[in-house]
């Protein structure tokens, strides 16, 4: 069962769960005021994600997880997009604390995870045996079905 019975207030109830987590650990590095206040900022966060899910737009789609073909494209060019962004981040921090002799393992250790996690993606959604090049499927597939006529109806624009 992949489907929630209120889709809408998935994204919100992950962004006070997190973000409450985090609320907790300024308030054990820092102080509990910090953490009032990081928690009222994640409680505002939470109610702009309720809002966002209810447009009617592609953002709305996504996080509802009622995506069509085109909404789950923008949604892969978005991660890739926030994933390249991350990697240039964590390289210039790093080569900044190199260059002030200060530590940098911590995006030493963002940036080999997201290269490891990269090559294991293209392990697990790359290409198999059944789908090497030269083989069609689905409805764009070039293969003739039995008792199909094939009729050009589409007239060039004049």
């Amino acid at each position: 069962m992949n489907s929630m019975k209120h889709p809408r207030l998935l994204a919100p109830a992950a962004v006070v769960l997190i973000g409450t987590v985090m609320a907790v650990a300024v308030g054990i590095g820092h102080t509990w005021t910090d953490a009032l206040v990081s928690e009222i900022v994640i409680l505002f966060i939470a109610v702009g994600y309720f809002f966002i899910t209810g447009s009617k737009g592609d953002i709305g789609a996504i996080y509802r997880r009622r995506t069509d073909e085109r909404q789950r494209n923008v949604s892969m060019k978005a991660s890739r997009l926030a994933m390249i962004v991350m990697f240039a981040l964590c390289f210039v921090i790093a080569l900044i604390e190199v260059a002030s002799n200060s530590n940098y393992w911590q995006e030493d250790a963002i940036g080999s995870v997201g290269g490891v996690s990269f090559f294991v993606g293209l392990v697990i959604y790359g290409v198999r045996d059944e789908d090497t090049a030269g083989t069609s499927r689905g409805i764009m597939s070039s293969d003739t079905v039995d008792d199909a006529s094939e009729v050009d109806e589409v007239r060039p624009p004049m």
